[in-house]
Parts: structure tokens; sequence; C-alpha cells
């Protein structure tokens, strides 16, 4: 027989606990305790009797018609619930060691362990982080949402094991979404920042990463792509990320705390040797082209800057045609700045058309073109995450109107150091050791209020916790959700594994958010039927 343990004094609570509890499975026993010192009690008669003790212990609640049992070694203790007063995080180790307990006096098995659930009012005073152990089922914040309490306590009673039975409605759905992983903060620059990692990063990874650092209007991520990684010690790598993609606003804000911070240093840029520099700009507003080809011209001593207006033109020129408006052309070109706009429908096709002239180009004049230039975008508009993601991969920078001409020019010289300015300057930086989390994108085949199915490479140990963000835009009210493992199976399509989480100290304002993100989800997935 399964008993369930419960440590709480408030009536109504008790009531929340026991109605659910029944409602899930009516043949369970339940025993209250009102008091930490009740259950104390009860520890001393269980360290002589072990399981015989789990019938005579505790209370029945008042509305309990059950009929009184009697004692049997074969009786289970499946779930404790403990309000955090009474045995809270401040008592991690004695919940530990009663978790031992339980096992050691064989009230339950080592396979399936007695399940222990927290209740807590969501306080300052409550810090979630402490209780993120794995021994931990779950923390379940009061006053309680009763769907979402009947859900987790059929997960904690079902143990490792998927439900068989779904309380809240659970969507099967692919949809990526971010997996946070936090990593040590080192510095921030006015272009990027600084990290030291327990492993080597890939240079030009490209990532999103989160912080308050970087927090502007209602946003607080950035894209940042490796440039170095170096090792300082054995078990330990400094890497440097450049942004990419930044928004202005957040640029600003960015240079601003960093100057305010009495502590900042600035390093100087000036570029002392290079060759000259072959810049072709092709932006169909020549106003804007002129205020980038004037940009080069102005900052840089080695810059040959080429202007277009017409993307056809160039092409005719590429190729060598006869036309009024024809431009004499170097060989190629190092770099390539050009309006997003003439990229935004064709894309990764329309760089590889402009290419592959430059490869025509070179083979007539009898050589191979093998260092394709850089390509820099501009762009008039806000881009979405996903499409700045996507240009990341063949596109080396964005930078948006109007012109943040500072942070270009400093972007600029640390991707090329070839190219040579005309006066120093200086990027400031200043030491920061805030919190940072990188974002990884996972796949999920299923999503409820109460847990998720994570498609991953690999199986993730029972117990696990780990963070994940369900994006909206408004990126400073998006809540970064904790779940934790409860259950993993291969997947039956192969080469990958499903791993069941249940979400760990959900609040009213996480739910909110969920339940939102689901809503949005579904009009997506209709909207491409």
């Amino acid at each position: 027989m399964k008993f369930i343990y419960i440590l709480e004094d408030d009536e109504r609570i008790q009531k929340d606990l026991f109605d659910t509890l029944k409602s899930i499975d009516p043949k369970l026993h339940i025993r209250f305790f009102f008091s930490l010192a009740e259950f104390h009690e009860w520890l001393k008669s269980a360290l002589m009797t072990g399981p015989l003790a789990l019938a005579p212990g505790g209370r029945k609640y008042k509305d309990d018609t059950s009929e009184d049992i009697a004692p049997a070694a074969t009786h289970e203790l499946r779930l404790v619930v403990a309000k955090n007063e009474f045995f809270g995080v401040q008592n991690m180790g004695l919940i530990k060691r009663a978790r031992e307990f339980f096992v050691r006096k064989k009230m339950c098995s080592e396979q399936e362990p007695t399940a222990l659930i927290l209740t807590a009012f969501d306080s300052p005073d409550f810090d979630i982080g402490l209780a993120e152990e794995r021994i931990i089922n779950n923390v379940i914040f009061k006053p309680f949402d009763k769907l979402i309490l009947k859900q987790h306590l059929e997960y904690a009673l079902t143990g490792h094991h998927p439900v068989t039975s779904s309380t809240v409605a659970s969507m099967n759905i692919r949809s990526t979404i971010e997996m946070l992983k936090e990593v040590s903060l080192n510095s921030i620059s006015e272009v990027g920042f600084t990290t030291l990692n327990n492993h080597e990063i890939k240079i030009g990874a490209m990532t999103k990463y989160y912080s308050d650092s970087f927090t502007s209007g209602n946003i607080k991520s950035v894209l940042a792509y490796c440039k170095s990684c170096k090792a300082v010690s054995d078990k330990e790598f400094l890497c440097e990320f450049l942004f990419f993609g930044a928004d202005n606003k957040q640029v600003s804000q960015l240079r601003r705390n960093i100057l305010q911070n009495k502590a900042h240093q600035p390093t100087e840029l000036l570029n002392t040797h290079g060759r000259k520099t072959r810049i072709l700009i092709l932006d169909e507003d020549a106003a804007s082209g002129l205020e980038i080809k004037n940009f080069f011209t102005d900052k840089f001593s080695n810059a040959e800057v080429f202007q277009y207006t017409l993307l056809g033109q160039l092409l005719s020129d590429l190729a060598d045609k006869d036309t009024v408006h024809k431009q004499e052309l170097p060989e190629t070109f190092d770099l390539v700045f050009a309006n997003y706009e003439i990229f935004e429908v064709e894309k990764q096709k329309r760089w590889e058309q402009i290419q592959q002239y430059l490869k025509d180009r070179a083979a007539k004049r009898g050589f191979e073109l093998k260092d394709i230039p850089d390509l820099y975008l501009v762009s008039k508009r806000k881009l979405s995450f996903d499409i700045m993601k996507e240009l990341s991969a063949w596109v080396k920078e964005i930078f948006f109107t109007p012109l943040d001409k500072s942070y270009m020019l400093k972007k600029v010289l640390c991707m090329n150091p070839g190219l040579l300015n005309k006066e120093a300057t200086s990027v400031a930086s200043a030491m920061n050791s805030g919190s940072l989390k990188v974002a990884n994108p996972v796949e999920i085949t299923q999503i409820s209020e109460a847990g998720l199915v994570l498609k991953y490479y690999r199986a993730i140990s029972i117990g696990a916790f780990r963070e994940f963000i369900l994006w909206r835009p408004e990126e400073l009210d998006t809540p970064e959700i904790i779940g934790t493992v409860n259950f993993h199976e291969p997947d039956k399509a192969g080469g990958a594994y499903l791993n069941h989480f249940v979400f760990f100290g959900m609040k009213d304002f996480y739910l909110k958010h969920i339940r939102r993100w689901l809503l949005e989800a579904y009009i997506k997935t209709k909207d491409k039927e």
C-alpha cells in the first residue's frame, strides 16, 4: 500500500492536497503532520520499525473516512509533501538524510525512492535556486493552480516513467526553443565581450547570449561569434566574442554603461600594416551609399572605394561589358558593403550570383579566386532574430541605419587588421562578472503547462536541471523556466533521445507566459497548413 506524508498545518492547503491526491488515486493512504516536531517523533519510531511505522504515523485528514489498516512490512512511502517553512531549502541536509533513511529502512526502493515536493509562497525570501537538487521532485507555489497541482502530483507518484494520463492538455509540436547554460562572463567592451570557459570554443561559432548587461528597451540578448579562444590554464579558456547585428540603441546603452564605469580601460586601435583594401558599395539609395563611401575615404588611408546603385550595372562591369556607365574595376574586392534590401528576397542565392561573377572575372584573367570578399549588410529596418541567424552563415556583419559611425569604425578595425585608420581610436571595456547565459536552440516534440519533451542527441541524466526560454519579443518579461528530467527514452525514429522534462517551481506568471506561447505556436502551425 502507498502512503503519502504531508507536513502542513494550514487547513485550506491540507484540503487542497487531500482532495487532489484522492482524485488521482482513491486508494492512497494520506497522513498529515502539523509540525516538524511531530515528524521528528515519527522518525524515531521508524528508526526501530521501518515500514511498520507508516500506517500509524501522522494523522488522517478530518474528512478522511477510509478504514484504518494494520502495519505491514510491504507498505511504501511514495511521496512526502512539505511546506517550505517546515522541511524546506534551509534544511536541505535534513532532506537528504531523510531520503537516505527511507531507502535504508526499506520504505521505498533505490530504483523508485520516495518523491519529495516542497510547497511555498512566492516571495523574495524564497530562493528557488536552493531547491534545485536532484532529491527534490518539485516546488509548487501557493495558492495552488488546481490543474497544475494535480499534474505535478501525478508526475511525482508515477516516478521516473511517462504518466499514463494528462491533466493539462499537451500539444504535439515540432518547434525550436532555447535551452540555457550559464557561462563565466569576464569583461564587456563596446564591440563584444570575453568569457572564461572550461572547454575550447570553435572560432566563428555564432550563438545567442542573454545578460542583464545587454539590456536596452525590451531586449537583453545579443548574437555574438567567437573571434579568438586561448588556453589560460589546463582547464580554462579565455574566449573573445564580437557582437553580430547589434541593435543601435543597445550599442549606445552598452557604451554608456562602460564609460560610466570608473574602472573601464581603453584599448587603442591603430592598424599600421596593410595593403590597399578594395571596397565595393552596393546600395540603390545613392545618398546612403555615398555616406558609406565617405566613411571609408575619411577614416582609412588605404581604402579604394567603388560605389554602385544598380546591381545590373555591377554585374555588367564585372563581366567587362561595354555600357555607358561602366567603371574600371579591380580584379576582385576585399570587402562588400550592400543594402540588405538587395538580398532580402533571394538572400544567399543573390550573393552566390555575385560571387560567381567575381570567380568568372578572375578566370578570364588567368587566376583562381580563392578568397571571397567579406559581405557586410546595412539595413534600414530592424530584422528578426531568425533572419539574422540565417544571414550569419554567409554575412560578416549587419549594421543598422542611422549608422553609428563610432561603433562601425571599431567593428571594422577589429575584423580587418589590414585596414589602416588615419587616426587612432580606442575600444572601452570593463571587467564584468555578471550573469551570462548561452542560448542553445533545441527541438521539442511536445509541450504543456507542466512540462515538455526535448529531442536531443543524448539522454540527459534523471533529475538533471535545465533552464528554457520560450521566446517572445518582450525579452524582459520572458521568464527562464526551470525543468528537471523525469524520464528519457530512445527516439523511435532513431539517432536521438526523447528527454521528458517536468517544469519546476512554476509561478502564475510563468504559466501565463506558457499559455501565450502555446497559443502563438498553435496559430503558427495553422498558418503553415
